[in-house]
């Protein structure tokens, strides 16, 4: 199949699905993923698609992200209700890996009240901060190029830090989940960060408030 083809049927999906992924296209197209990136990167320069972690979706189809600090005020009893869930993942004297954003807050905050020791790895700073008050938690972090919108890291320096070690949990907070086109993230740095630590833990979880699902 030519490139002109692929694109016209990768702008078909897009129409009727509202975004295609990465994998998908190349299931469809029996082609290696390079060729699905440079077709992407091709109908993102046009102005057909929106290229995001994991496939590309149609332009504009994609909510405003709020910053930071308006997320840590959004939705904070699910947040904690599901950070509270999360903890019973978690058992002493583990070795786990935390993302960043405000679930990771939260997630941080429940498990001080809950634990006495544990080893944790994070590129927040956020995370950071919150368990190195706990005397008793060992805290790796990775760091790197700083984003001080998301007080996190990101680039080439934080991926060879987790690239060095290895956890047995993983809990990640994408930005959102859906049931027809996987999990997303806005930032596209963070999200390679997110993809490192996945190649890094033994089990993954996804911490996500039904605010979530489906927000795409």
């Amino acid at each position: 199949m030519f490139a002109n083809e692929r694109h016209q049927k990768i702008l078909s999906l897009l129409k009727r699905n509202g975004a295609v992924t990465t994998a998908e296209l190349i299931e469809v197209f029996g082609v290696s993923i390079e060729t699905v990136r440079r077709d992407l990167l091709q109908l993102e320069r046009s102005g057909q698609l929106q290229r995001v972690h994991g496939g590309a979706i149609v332009p504009g189809n994609m909510r405003p992200y709020p910053d930071l600090p308006q997320r840590l005020e959004a939705n904070q009893s699910s947040k904690e209700a599901l950070c509270a869930t999360a903890t019973l993942l978690v058992e002493e004297d583990d070795i786990i890996c935390i993302d960043s954003g405000s679930t990771a807050y939260f997630f941080a905050k429940a498990l001080v009240g809950k634990f006495s020791r544990l080893t944790v790895v994070t590129h927040s700073m956020d995370v950071f901060e919150i368990l190195s008050q706990k005397e008793g938690f060992r805290i790796i972090l990775c760091g790197g190029c700083y984003d001080s919108k998301e007080k996190a890291f990101h680039g080439s320096i934080t991926l060879d830090a987790l690239q060095q070690l290895h956890v047995r949990k993983a809990f990640l907070c994408p930005s959102a989940i859906s049931l027809k086109t996987g999990v997303w993230d806005y930032h596209r740095d963070l999200s390679q960060v997110q993809k490192q630590i996945l190649s890094i833990c033994d089990q993954a979880y996804f911490l996500a408030d039904s605010v979530k699902f489906e927000a795409s």
